[in-house]
């Protein structure tokens, strides 16, 4: 049944994000999220992890996770816990992400680097390649988080391609959300797509840039990677993938065959998370920049008529793509204007609080 419509966004911001002038080219900032800096890994206290997420089906397989649990086996507390996923072509380990769960773990939560299926230490256990639609992913992550003592409330925090599928699965949730996902608190995003097909169309259009040949490297090597290790799961070889040249390419030669869409074309219909938004119940906050050269500003606006009042939005001039850079100095690449949205965001839902960030 297609949900009528609901309210109109409760609260859309435009703070200012204050920064050099040098720091405000969108490719800049979009280069500066995957750049090998201020990306802590070793800190106390905490433990981290390397989990295996077992997966429900006739399929089997499991999800690779790394978590950094706060406390100790004697004293481990009850703490919120955050699950961070990374956009296309991404792991665990991409910067940004590794970036996000310190500073969550600095802020007192377990957090939770997931590696969607088939990517990163994933691949050697998953059944099948993620793709945007496949939200069994985060539902499965929620729950094996919910189970654990330690854990009192699970966020998920989506980037890019990683938002899109949060979005997806806080629309699919709908109505009684609390019931289909009782430990989940609230879900934000940091420049997702809404619109697969007119997100990508954008990006064939920059395909010249160092950004968008740098995900297509890493689609095509992921791709290479499951295929020698199940070969019985794909549909397509080492010589095809060398042609690969664009992420429709990619899409229409591995994702859209392996899960049962007829086209790359069939898959963006299908899966984009814009004609869902309507039906977001669960607290959601979107954060984007007007100048993201990858998923553009126009093109996230159009699938947000008829955005629900659960939705609030975060919206700066500048930022790029999962970028927010502010300047030089750890505490500016782990706390960028983005993740203090999302932090007011998180904290505010984890305290039961209500207003605006």
């Amino acid at each position: 049944m297609v949900p009528g419509p609901r309210p109109k966004v409760a609260h859309a911001s435009r703070a200012p994000f204050p920064l050099s002038r040098w720091l405000r080219n969108s490719h800049l900032q979009t280069l500066g999220a995957a750049l090998p800096f201020w990306a802590p890994r070793h800190e106390s206290p905490r433990v981290d992890e390397s989990v295996q997420i077992p997966l429900p089906g006739p399929a089997g397989g499991s999800l690779h996770a790394r978590v950094t649990w706060l406390g100790s086996d004697s004293a481990p507390g009850r703490r919120p816990a955050i699950v961070v996923v990374h956009g296309v072509g991404g792991t665990s380990e991409s910067r940004y992400v590794i970036r996000a769960g310190r500073a969550f773990a600095r802020a007192g939560y377990h957090a939770v680097r997931l590696d969607l299926r088939g990517s990163g230490e994933g691949v050697r256990t998953a059944p099948c390649l993620y793709h945007a639609a496949l939200t069994e992913d985060l539902a499965v992550a929620v729950d094996w988080l919910a189970r654990s003592p330690r854990v009192d409330g699970v966020f998920v925090l989506g980037f890019s391609l990683g938002g899109q599928l949060a979005l997806r699965w806080a629309g699919e949730l709908g109505a009684g959300w609390e019931s289909r996902a009782p430990a989940l608190r609230a879900v934000a995003t940091v420049s997702a797509p809404l619109d697969l097909e007119r997100t990508t169309a954008a990006m064939e259009r920059l395909r010249s840039l160092p950004y968008h040949r740098y995900l297509v490297q890493g689609l095509v090597q992921q791709g290479r990677t499951f295929a020698g290790l199940h070969p019985a799961r794909v549909h397509y070889t080492d010589t095809e993938l060398d042609g690969v040249r664009s992420i429709r390419a990619y899409d229409a030669l591995v994702v859209a065959p392996m899960h049962g869409f007829r086209s790359a074309e069939d898959y963006y219909a299908r899966a984009s998370a814009g004609p869902l938004v309507r039906a977001i119940e669960v607290p959601t906050l979107l954060v984007h920049a007007e100048d993201d050269p990858m998923v553009p500003a126009p093109l996230v606006r159009d699938s947000l008529g008829c955005a629900p009042a659960a939705l609030e939005q975060a919206w700066s001039e500048h930022g790029g793509h999962v970028g927010w850079i502010a300047g030089v100095g750890e505490q500016r690449w782990l706390r960028t204007w983005a993740m203090d949205r999302v932090f007011a965001f998180f904290d505010r839902h984890a305290r039961g609080a209500s207003g605006p960030p």
